[in-house]
């Protein structure tokens, strides 16, 4: 009988430390048929997996003393989970047939998994491969959406500035900014990368690691100043960001990278705040989750679909194959090894 590979977290990963070694690829388990589901459940041939940088909280060891609102952590022994797609092979349930294409946000890092009608997505059969799922059509992009057009209120001629613009979410951002005729900053940290985000339509793109002064950067690439920050990273970039704000200036905070799973010791709060208030920037902070279902959604897909047939829409994607390479996957994510949405295809 076929073993079933499953990614199982061995021990969690210590502050500061980004590495594949707190994981086994285990193969101990038989792939399971039909009569071992229950009711409503159905088993998931896993397709791909979207490796997304809030799993690096999931796998820190929990704090000494836990509270009511202490983050989740992955149980010990037991496959990860994220974002995954994948086709029904069997199913006891009424929702779900063999052969639906299906996506959910609880799908473990195995190659079959059973899972209960409840944490399933139906996916129409027209948009794309099953991958895309979790790529151009995925969270990534849909966070872009909500956090450019939904939380960012551009008006045209604006300017906005998005850290991390060559990854996941920013390089949707610099297009959907384009689209509406925003002045667009990018930032990135690598050569080939800036170059990337330029290729998008970015008018300006910062090497935030070369640059030196980050500050002055950004005022000489945005001399007007900024009326949209989209930060992706938290820590020193964010600060740095709020010097430069417009007046009646939005800032949309959608991830902190910079600080999952950094040695506390070396985390700094934000000092910058004061020179916010007068200017009454409003600060918000995006989830995608919510959003799900709803008519940003609807919106959201119509878009990304029409401007991936107009061929106005670039995505690039960091794909890896098989489930043997998601350790490594994450910890370059985290190295800013990765180049793109990284998928792991099962």
């Amino acid at each position: 009988m076929s073993s079933n590979t499953r990614v199982v977290l061995r021990e969690y990963a210590p502050e500061g430390v980004h590495s594949p070694d707190c994981f086994t690829v285990d193969h101990s388990q038989p792939i399971p048929d039909i009569k071992t589901l229950a009711k409503g459940q159905v088993l998931v041939h896993v397709s791909a997996l979207s490796v997304d940088p809030h799993q690096r909280i999931f796998i820190s060891p929990p704090p000494e003393k836990p509270t009511i609102k202490s983050a989740f952590r992955y149980p010990l022994g037991q496959p990860i989970f994220g974002i995954g797609v994948g086709t029904v092979a069997a199913s006891k349930s009424t929702e779900f047939a063999v052969g639906d294409k299906v996506r959910s946000e609880g799908m473990p890092w195995q190659a079959y998994a059973i899972l209960g009608e409840d944490q399933l997505i139906k996916l129409p059969a027209s948009e794309g491969a099953l991958s895309d799922h979790v790529g151009v059509y995925g969270m990534a992009a849909f966070t872009a959406y909500l956090s450019t057009v939904y939380a960012g209120k551009p008006k045209e001629g604006e300017t906005i500035l998005i850290s991390a613009a060559s990854g996941a979410v920013g390089q949707v951002a610099v297009q959907l900014a384009k689209a509406r005729g925003l002045r667009v900053v990018g930032m990135a940290g690598s050569d080939d990368k800036v170059e990337h985000v330029k290729s998008l339509g970015a008018d300006a793109v910062i090497n935030y690691k070369t640059c030196g002064d980050l500050n002055a950067a950004i005022v000489e690439a945005a001399p007007e100043g900024i009326d949209i920050y989209f930060d992706n990273v938290g820590g020193e970039i964010l600060d740095t960001a709020l010097l430069s704000l417009n007046s009646l200036a939005r800032v949309v905070l959608c991830g902190s990278m910079s600080t999952y799973g950094a040695a506390q010791s070396k985390l700094r709060g934000v000092l910058n705040l004061p020179s916010i208030i007068v200017k009454q920037v409003t600060l918000q902070c995006i989830y995608y989750l919510p959003h799900y279902g709803t008519q940003r959604e609807t919106d959201f897909l119509q878009e990304m679909v029409r401007l991936v047939e107009q061929g106005k829409m670039q995505f690039r994607v960091d794909e890896r194959i098989g489930l043997e390479s998601a350790p490594q996957a994450l910890a370059d994510l985290f190295a800013g090894k990765n180049f793109g949405k990284l998928i792991v295809k099962a």
